[in-house]
C-alpha cells in the first residue's frame, strides 16, 4: 500500500484578540496602513507626473517616482504587519 500524504492537524489555535476592542484596534490599524499605502502611491505618482512635466523627461519621473512609492508602501505594510 502507498503511504498517503497528509498534512499533520493544526495544534495551534487560530489568533484571536482577547476582546472587541482588541479586534477594533487591529482593523483600524491595518485600514490605516491601507490608507497609508493609497496616499504613499498616489502622491509619488502625481510628483512623477508634475516632474515630467516640468523636466520633460516623460514618462520616466512618473515610472521612477511610482515604483519607489509602491516600493516605500510595502516596506511600510510589512513593518506594521511584522509589529506585535
Amino acid at each position: 500500500m502507498l503511504p498517503t500524504l497528509m498534512a499533520a492537524p493544526n495544534t495551534q489555535p487560530p489568533f484571536e484578540p482577547e476582546s472587541d476592542a482588541e479586534r477594533r484596534r487591529q482593523i483600524g490599524k491595518f485600514s490605516g496602513v491601507g490608507m497609508q499605502m493609497l496616499v504613499v502611491i498616489g502622491l509619488s505618482a502625481w510628483g512623477g507626473v508634475t516632474l515630467d512635466k516640468k523636466m520633460g523627461w516623460e514618462p520616466w519621473g512618473t515610472i521612477v517616482l511610482t515604483l519607489l512609492g509602491v516600493f516605500i508602501a510595502m516596506y511600510q505594510v510589512i513593518r506594521a504587519v511584522s509589529e506585535k
